[in-house]
């Protein structure tokens, strides 16, 4: 793959993935960030210098690498939420956290170890001079709506799972609040960064493998089938009245927008 590709459901590509959730600011700050006021010193997520495939396998367990990208040239340490499925909504799991996100002479690289099986990330905090925040879309609770990006992991695998971009953005003058664009990428590592790893953590890149998460964004084309079929059946029931345009129905009609005064 072509260095700087990104991947949208699987596959090579250069656009984003744009979603809209509500921003929320330091809602996890007791779990990832409090360490910052107590001792003033923050450290990326690191597994064991001796760990190896064995070991894992042996502990049932495995390992993902990830690079995080910094939202904002304020950043100076960010983390990432991941979930797991819990019915239609995602559990908070745990954190990852990549300190001094911006340096020029260390690698900006979470490693965690896992349970084997499927992640989701659902928050992404940047921590700057003024404190964090943090993006997430909670549905109260431990439970979250929104799943940027997925990976999974079976017994042994130390998985390099790519560089997860991310930005975020209000817009609009919405009589009810701005909404929150967020754009997410995920693409290989830069070249120099992946040579920096090496040298850094011989041992976990002589045993890493790569494959990529996946943004979670428009469905499959096996998903859109089901989803068309799904619909299609409920119009000929005379539950729906139309198909969506995007298994071949009719643009909506029902749409108004007054002139401007």
């Amino acid at each position: 793959m072509a260095e700087g590709a990104a991947v949208r459901r699987g596959k090579p590509y250069r656009g984003k993935m744009a979603s809209c959730v509500r921003l929320q600011l330091g809602r996890w700050v007791a779990g990832v960030w409090a360490v910052l006021g107590v001792s003033g010193c923050m450290q990326s997520s690191r597994v064991d210098d001796a760990v190896t495939a064995a070991s894992l396998t042996s502990a049932k367990k495995a390992v993902a690498v990830m690079r995080v990208g910094s939202a904002s040239p304020t950043c100076l340490h960010v983390g990432l939420l991941l979930g797991v499925r819990d019915g239609d909504a995602y559990k908070r799991h745990s954190t990852v956290t990549v300190a001094n996100v911006r340096s020029i002479t260390e690698t900006p690289v979470a490693e965690v170890e896992l349970d084997p099986g499927e992640y989701h990330v659902i928050g992404y905090s940047c921590v700057g001079e003024k404190g964090p925040a943090v993006v997430t879309d909670s549905a109260g609770g431990q439970l979250y709506r929104t799943s940027f990006a997925h990976f999974a992991l079976s017994p042994g695998e130390i998985i390099n799972v790519g560089y997860f971009h991310f930005g975020a953005s209000q817009e609009g003058r919405s009589v009810f609040g701005r909404g929150l664009r967020t754009d997410v990428e995920i693409s290989e590592w830069p070249l120099a960064e992946l040579e920096r790893f090496k040298i850094k953590r011989s041992a976990v890149y002589a045993q890493m493998k790569t494959r990529l998460m996946v943004v979670n964004d428009a469905p499959s084309a096996d998903e859109l089938a089901a989803m068309c079929r799904k619909w299609a059946a409920l119009k000929a029931e005379g539950k729906a009245q139309d198909v969506p345009p995007a298994c071949g129905g009719a643009a909506s009609q029902t749409k108004r927008r007054d002139p401007k005064v």
